[in-house]
């Protein structure tokens, strides 16, 4: 990573804080020099000459080139510019934030002990970032300060490769999109890095060739030696030295540091969300009281509030916390309102909604973004999202929580791979608070019971709920089942004659549709689809 003796460019970069404004050619990456000097006087062959932008003249230039200097480096702002320069001279102004004395000091310790040095600026580099911390400017403020030192385009990543914050170099900026896009698939990452808990138990800086030229250093953010996220830095490949090393090494730390604040802050306002949430469904708290704690969490009492309620299904679902994950990244990304908290098997969230609308259309996005997520993640494992109707006032919400549940619980035994919402249930919400009465279970057999007890039971079900699907009409019900309407028609006459229903009369049609509901609710979840 080091080189023995830097080269003329490292030695600027890691001296200097600002970049060199070259009056002649910029010198290559492999031009170096011996020794810095701050007097013509003093100047020997291949130096560097140190001095004062006051002090250029057409004869110090002279009596430079006779001593054999290879770059003069001019501190402030020069009086005049000579011209013309001497062929084989490297010319530069940098301005002056510190003495040449200091400036001088720290390129001779660069040149003498490089490693002393390079400890000195990673040092500087660290407390400059910590400092930033330590004042709240967040992980845009660390990113954007280590783009500022290292010249080059800085990405931060979480752990599943979204975009935490970026930051691109004026070489970068055109391109710099193509680049995001390119290293936001955390498979773009190096494969040493894509087992999270082998990297950040062995944290290292790796290098790797980007299409265009470029090069990325990239580096795990280790929080207890798990990587939680990803430093890159990106430039052009013969422009990354030393210096980008420093800045990605330290960067990484105080982004560590960052994170784990962040993360620490956000469990606390978690658990905080979460008590307050059960006091209020458990009515351990009055209105008055909850109603200044949800103010200062950020929502409006003013508005309209949903329920909604998830839950993995499966003998070995993934984890309730990944399910909770899923639903705050989905309510971040959405810049919805809402308390998010964990519950038993499921995860239940109070939204905030429009309160001009009577369907919660805020809260069932959520539901459907979050089952798409979840069903694209864990394909083999079912996600259920029941949605609870809005609540105008706080003393609803224990209203909006029940009726969630329910709807919760009819789109697990429907499969409903969609988010249920209450006001959908239709008859379905009245049969659910009679469920286990003996009288529904006889009406049900009363109806059903001779069809079910046939081998086509299946099929004549199946028909029947097309039939009323489509309100009796026969030519659309047999287009629905892909049958000839011959065949409807006898299916038809049969279910008639096993069931003694004449379907022509009105309250035999609402008998067999409520028996058909009631059966459908009741029935083992196998048997439903």
């Amino acid at each position: 990573m080091v080189a023995q003796t830097p080269s003329l460019r490292e030695l600027l970069r890691l001296s200097l804080r600002d970049p060199v404004a070259w009056l002649t050619v910029k010198p290559g990456p492999d031009v170096s020099v011996g020794w810095v000097a701050t007097s013509t006087d003093e100047a020997s062959a291949d130096d560097l000459l140190l001095l004062p932008a006051a002090q250029l003249t057409d004869r110090l230039l002279a009596e430079s080139v006779a001593k054999g200097a290879k770059v003069i480096l001019c501190v402030g702002e020069p009086t005049g510019l000579v011209n013309p320069i001497p062929n084989g001279l490297y010319l530069g102004l940098v301005p002056q934030h510190d003495d040449i004395r200091t400036i001088k000091k720290g390129m001779l310790t660069m040149l003498i002990n490089q490693r002393v040095a390079l400890m000195e600026r990673g040092a500087r580099i660290h407390a400059q970032l910590s400092q930033l911390e330590v004042e709240g400017k967040g992980l845009e403020g660390l990113v954007n300060a280590m783009a500022d030192a290292s010249m080059r385009g800085v990405l931060l990543q979480d752990k599943r490769g979204q975009i935490l914050a970026h930051h691109p170099s004026s070489g970068l900026q055109e391109i710099w999109g193509d680049i995001l896009k390119q290293l936001e698939n955390l498979n773009s990452l190096p494969a040493e890095l894509l087992d999270r808990k082998r990297a950040g138990s062995r944290p290292s800086i790796l290098s790797q060739d980007i299409p265009g030229n470029l090069l990325r250093l990239v580096t795990p953010i280790t929080v207890g030696e798990v990587a939680r996220g990803y430093l890159s830095l990106v430039g052009f490949k013969e422009d990354l030295d030393t210096l980008d090393y420093l800045v990605i090494e330290q960067g990484g730390l105080v982004c560590a540091i960052e994170m784990a604040r962040n993360k620490a802050i956000r469990e606390t306002e978690k658990r905080l969300k979460g008590d307050l949430l059960t006091a209020i469904l458990q009515k351990n708290l009055s209105s008055r009281d909850a109603s200044l704690w949800l103010q200062s969490m950020g929502l409006d009492l003013n508005h309209a509030h949903t329920a909604v309620r998830f839950a993995w299904e499966g003998e070995s679902p993934p984890s309730r916390r990944r399910l909770e994950t899923i639903i705050n990244g989905e309510i971040s990304r959405q810049n919805l309102k809402a308390i998010v908290h964990p519950m038993a098997s499921e995860v239940i969230c109070i939204c905030q909604v429009s309160s001009e609308t009577n369907r919660p259309e805020l809260a069932l996005s959520l539901g459907r973004r979050v089952l798409e997520l979840a069903r694209k993640e864990y394909p083999d494992t079912p996600c259920r999202c029941g949605v609870g109707t809005p609540a105008p006032e706080l003393e609803d919400w224990r209203s909006s929580f029940s009726q969630a549940g329910q709807a919760l619980e009819m789109a697990r035994r429907f499969k409903e791979d969609q988010p249920f919402y209450y006001a959908d249930l239709s008859v379905y919400r009245l049969l659910f608070q009679i469920e286990h009465s003996p009288e529904l279970i006889a009406f049900q057999e009363e109806i059903l019971g001779p069809l079910l007890a046939t081998e086509s039971a299946s099929e004549l079900i199946h028909t029947l709920e097309a039939f009323f699907a489509h309100n009796g009409n026969l030519s659309q019900t047999a287009e629905a089942l892909y049958i000839h309407r011959n065949t409807l028609t006898y299916r038809m006459e049969r279910i008639a004659a096993i069931t003694q229903l004449d379907l022509d009369k009105p309250e035999n049609r609402l008998a067999a549709q409520l028996a058909l509901h009631i059966h459908r609710m009741t029935a083992p979840a196998s048997k439903l689809k």
